[in-house]
C-alpha cells in the first residue's frame, strides 16, 4: 500500500500562524479588533464602572470620608464553533503516482495539503473580518447553519447618530454631522476628534466630496483661497476642525450566488473613536479547542488520513472557536448618512 507525504499538524501549525499575519495586516478591522487566544471555553470581558465623583473636602484635622471603591461588570458569550474540511481526493492521490510505478517511494501530496490549508485559512479570515464588520456598521451580527438557523448571534450596544443624506450634495451637512457625532464622547472617556477614524465605502466617501452645500463642507477653502478637489484636501479640513480622519474601505466578499457583498454598505460611516488611556477597545478572540494538543485556545489545523476509507483521500481541516468582544461599546459611533 502507498505511502503519501505532507507536512505534520505541528508544521502546518506553524504555518498557519506566519499566514495568519500576512491575511490580516492590510485590514483595519484588526486594528480595531485583532485576534487573541484566550485559554477559556467562552468569550468573555471584564469592564470597569466609570469613576464617579469629586473629591470631598476634608479640612484641618478633619478624618478623610470614605469613597466606595469602584465596581465592574463581567459579559460572556458562548463562542462561535467554525470548521471545515477539504479533501484530497481519491482522482489527485491516484494521478501523483505513475502508471505501473510499484516502487516504494512516497507520494509526496504536500503541495495539495498547503494549497487547501490557505483556502481554509483565508475562508476562516474573511468570516472573521465579516463578523467584525457587520458588528460595528450595524452593532449586530448573526450567523446561520446549515439547517438555516442563527448559530452564532450578538448584538453590543454601541452609539448611534442620524446624520444628514449625504447623497443629496447641494443640501448635506456632513461638516456638521462630525461636528455633532463628536459630542458623544462626552462622559466615556474617549475622543472622536482628529484620532479618531470614520470608515466608509467609495461610494459614500464620493458623496462626501461633492458636497456643494456652500454653508456646510462645500464652502469650505484650503490654505490659499483653494477649494478642496481630493481626500487628502477633505481630511485636511476635518483636521483642522479636530474632526476624525475619513479612511475609505472598499473591501468584502463574494456570496455562494458569486455576488460580491461590501462590508460596510453604502450611507453608514463607522467612527472609531480613540480612549484617553490608548486602551484596546474590543477583539476577537479564539476559545479553548478540543481539536489542539491539550485542548489549547486558537485555531487547529490538522491532516486526516485513513487508509481504509473508499474512496481514499486525505482530508484537510481548519476551524476554530470564537468570537468577538466589545469592551468599549461607546468608543464606536455607527453613522447613518
Amino acid at each position: 500500500m502507498p505511502t503519501y507525504t505532507y507536512p505534520s499538524n505541528l508544521e502546518l501549525k506553524e504555518i498557519q500562524q506566519s499566514l495568519l499575519a500576512v491575511l490580516t495586516q492590510n485590514d483595519p478591522i484588526f486594528e480595531i479588533m485583532p485576534i487573541v487566544e484566550t485559554d477559556a471555553a467562552l468569550v468573555a470581558w471584564e469592564q470597569e464602572d466609570d469613576y464617579i465623583g469629586l473629591q470631598q473636602i476634608r479640612g484641618y484635622n478633619g478624618a478623610p470620608n470614605t469613597v466606595k471603591a469602584v465596581g465592574g461588570k463581567r459579559f460572556q458569550i458562548e463562542p462561535g464553533i467554525y470548521g471545515e474540511m477539504l479533501p484530497v481526493d481519491e482522482l489527485e492521490i491516484t494521478t501523483r503516482r505513475g502508471f505501473g510505478d510499484q516502487s516504494a517511494r512516497p507520494v509526496n501530496v504536500s503541495d495539495l495539503v498547503r494549497k487547501r490549508q490557505d483556502q481554509l485559512m483565508t475562508r476562516e479570515v474573511n468570516r472573521i473580518r465579516h463578523i467584525g464588520w457587520t458588528l460595528v456598521s450595524t452593532g449586530t451580527f448573526s450567523i446561520n447553519g446549515p439547517d438555516g438557523l442563527a448559530h452564532h448571534t450578538d448584538t453590543f450596544s454601541l452609539q448611534t447618530h442620524a446624520g444628514s443624506d449625504w447623497s443629496t450634495v447641494a443640501t448635506a451637512t456632513p461638516l456638521v454631522d462630525f461636528r455633532n457625532a463628536k459630542l458623544l464622547g462626552r462622559g466615556y472617556s474617549v475622543n472622536f476628534g482628529a484620532q479618531a477614524k470614520a470608515y466608509a465605502n467609495s461610494t459614500t466617501v464620493n458623496y462626501m466630496l461633492n458636497n456643494t452645500n456652500t454653508a456646510d463642507i462645500g464652502g469650505k477653502r484650503l490654505n490659499g483661497g483653494n477649494s478642496f478637489n481630493s481626500l487628502k484636501d477633505m481630511n485636511s479640513v476635518l483636521l483642522d476642525n479636530d474632526l476624525p480622519q475619513v479612511v475609505p474601505y472598499d473591501e468584502g466578499y463574494k456570496n455562494d450566488a458569486n455576488s460580491f457583498q461590501l462590508f460596510i454598505p453604502n450611507d453608514k460611516v463607522v467612527i472609531v473613536g480613540r480612549r484617553s488611556d490608548g486602551g484596546r477597545i474590543a477583539e476577537y478572540q479564539m476559545t479553548r479547542n478540543a481539536n489542539n494538543a491539550n485542548e489549547a485556545p486558537g485555531a487547529y489545523t490538522k491532516v486526516v488520513d485513513d487508509p481504509n476509507k473508499v474512496p481514499r483521500t486525505v482530508e484537510v481541516h481548519h476551524g476554530h472557536n470564537g468570537g468577538p468582544a466589545i469592551y468599549f461599546p461607546s468608543a464606536i459611533i455607527i453613522m447613518s448618512v
